[in-house]
Parts: C-alpha cells; sequence; structure tokens
C-alpha cells in the first residue's frame, strides 16, 4: 500500500485519476436514477440503454476505487461507524419522512435500506471487517466463488443489503489488492485499444439490452437467481458475464481519463454529498412524473436535471453543509453521551 500513499502525497493528497473516474460515475448514477424514476421509462428506448450500461459498471468501480484507498485497515474499522454506518442510521428516518412528505405513504424498516442508502450499509461492512477478511488465505478468489454462489441463497436478498454486499465484495478486494504499478501498466495500454474496446462493449451492453437478453434485475445483483427469474447455473453464468464486463469497464476508466485536475476533480471530491441528495431529487421526479411523460422531452429534462444535480450537489458549500450537520449531530448524540457514560462510570 506504500505507492498509494506515495502517488496521493505527489499529487497533494489527492489522486486527481480516481476523482476524474468518480465524477464519471455519479453522474452516471443520478442520470440513471432519474431515468428510471421516469414515467416514459422503456428498458427498449435510449433511457433504458443509458441505464443498464450505467449499471454495468457505477458500483463495481466506485467499490473498486474504496478498497483501493482503504491501505489502513485498521483505520478503517475505527472509522466505519462514524463515516458510514451512523449516517446510514441517520439518513432512513429523514428519507423516510421525505418519502411520506412526497408520497403521502412510505414504510420504515432499518433492515431493508431505501433506495441508494444501501450503499453506506455496504460500505460500512467492507472497511468494518477488511481488517478480518485479509487474514483469510486466498481471499480474493474465494470472494469470486461466495459472489457466484450468494445468488443460489433466496436470503441473501435486499436485508441488510446482504445481496449486494457479498456480491461487489470482489470488486472492493481487487481495489484494495491493486498495486499502483499495475495501475501504470494499465495507463500504458495503447489508448486507441481502448476506444476500440469501448466501442465494442457499448454496442454488445446495447444488444443485451435491446434483446433483453439479462433481467434487468440482475444488474442490481441484490436478490437471489430465483428471485431474478434465472435458474441457479443461468444466474451464475449472468452474473460472471456481468463481473468481466465491469472490470473491463474499470480498465477502460483508468487508461482513458486524465490524472491531472480537471473540472471533474471537484465534483469526484464530493461524490458522497451528490449520492445521498440526489436521492430527495428522484423522490420528486417518480412522484411528478407528468412534464416526463414523453420519450424525448423526458431525456433531454432528466440528463439536464442530472447535470445541475451533480454540479450543485458537488459544490464546496454543499459537502461543507452536509459533513457539518452529521459532525454536529454525531458529537451531540455519541461523542458527549458516551463521555458522560465513562465519566460516570
Amino acid at each position: 500500500m506504500e505507492g498509494k500513499i506515495k502517488l496521493a502525497e505527489s499529487i497533494g493528497n489527492r489522486n486527481y485519476l480516481f476523482d476524474n473516474i468518480k465524477a464519471i460515475l455519479i453522474f452516471s448514477v443520478v442520470l440513471a436514477h432519474y431515468f428510471r424514476a421516469s414515467t416514459s421509462f422503456d428498458m427498449e428506448d435510449l433511457e433504458g440503454i443509458v441505464y443498464i450500461t450505467s449499471f454495468s459498471y457505477i458500483m463495481q468501480a466506485f467499490f473498486f476505487i474504496s478498497g483501493y484507498f482503504s491501505g489502513d485497515p485498521q483505520k478503517c474499522r475505527d472509522n466505519a461507524f462514524k463515516t458510514f454506518l451512523y449516517p446510514y442510521l441517520i439518513l432512513m428516518p429523514i428519507m423516510f419522512g421525505i418519502r411520506y412528505l412526497v408520497f403521502g405513504d412510505a414504510h420504515f424498516d432499518l433492515t431493508l435500506p431505501t433506495m441508494a442508502l444501501w450503499y453506506l450499509l455496504t460500505l460500512f461492512f467492507y472497511r468494518y471487517f477488511l481488517i478480518d477478511l485479509i487474514k483469510i488465505k486466498n481471499i480474493l478468489l474465494i470472494s469470486f466463488f461466495v459472489s457466484l454462489t450468494a445468488g443460489f441463497i433466496p436470503f441473501f436478498d435486499s436485508t441488510l443489503a446482504l445481496g449486494r454486499t457479498l456480491a461487489f465484495l470482489p470488486f472492493f478486494l481487487m481495489g484494495y489488492y491493486c498495486k499502483e504499478e499495475w495501475i501504470e501498466k494499465i495507463r500504458r495500454i495503447p489508448k486507441a485499444a481502448s476506444m476500440m474496446t469501448l466501442a465494442i462493449l457499448l454496442f454488445f451492453i446495447a444488444a443485451l439490452t435491446v434483446l433483453e437478453a439479462v433481467p434487468l434485475e440482475a444488474f442490481h445483483m441484490k436478490n437471489s437467481y430465483g428471485a431474478t427469474g434465472l435458474g441457479n447455473l443461468e444466474g451464475a453464468a449472468i452474473r460472471l458475464l456481468l463481473s468481466a464486463i465491469s472490470l473491463v469497464w474499470i480498465i477502460i476508466f483508468i487508461n482513458l481519463l486524465p490524472r491531472r485536475n480537471t473540472f471533474l476533480a471537484m465534483i469526484g471530491q464530493n461524490t458522497m454529498t451528490v449520492y445521498i441528495l440526489h436521492i430527495i431529487i428522484r423522490y420528486f421526479v417518480k412522484a411528478f412524473g407528468f412534464p416526463f411523460d414523453n420519450s424525448g422531452v423526458s431525456f433531454l429534462l432528466l440528463a439536464v436535471l442530472a447535470v445541475l444535480s451533480v454540479w450543485l450537489f458537488s459544490r464546496p458549500l454543499a459537502a461543507a453543509l452536509y459533513h457539518h450537520f452529521m459532525d454536529k449531530l454525531y458529537r451531540w448524540t455519541v461523542v458527549i453521551p458516551r463521555t458522560l457514560i465513562r465519566q460516570i462510570l
């Protein structure tokens, strides 16, 4: 992990390559979520192709990057509660309240992550247990086996995000074990080869979408194969294929995106704020779909809305306000009570 630390130090504690990648990823997340919430969404339209294409790489790449920057497992464990689980516990009731106000009805269950908040829960599991996982011999190979076989078991579903946590584990671990010299080797791949691979990949995913060769739920990886309408062997084969596609995407991003500080970098530095706050906008898109009932108009309006959301929620002020809110709340609900209890005992 020393190579990662040296790289971060050499560019002012920011890895702009991965910031640029994260900016592309978060825009893809927001755009895909807005498209899916629209009343005009159709898998065979351009919106459907964009949605499926996005879900062929976004979470896998996010987990890879998170694993890559998890070089200190003990620090990961120490910070996991405050950084991921605590925000999850706070945001779940907040999002419940917003859903109730917007839709007039809502269901609350801490064990069933709402919308995109499962990501926080999964990152908590990864970061907290990383120090234990890496003690297991051949854990990376084992994680692929676990990812494929988790789909055999019905209760590995959206409850506590267990289905996704097991399905995406190999990408987090691949990021953790990835060395800086491997990144450099990927960077040296001819750009023309990456562009050609990208074109083939886009065509292949578009064909999968239009032909409906793979169920939409298979891309989400949150339920068992049976719940997705697939047999176990068929489901495992599809998950293996999608994992291979995701890995190719990660290589393409690392190869093609620049190292330098671009306009994308600031967005990439504040992706968590965008990820959390765009959920609220999606609720309104879903509830008030009347401006988006025409496919062409819908595509343009939602694309503009996605750009505006990413730009606004990635501003330093938005990020500062979010973190200030969470830090203050954490202090009053965790730090101060814990200190008082220790003094009493």
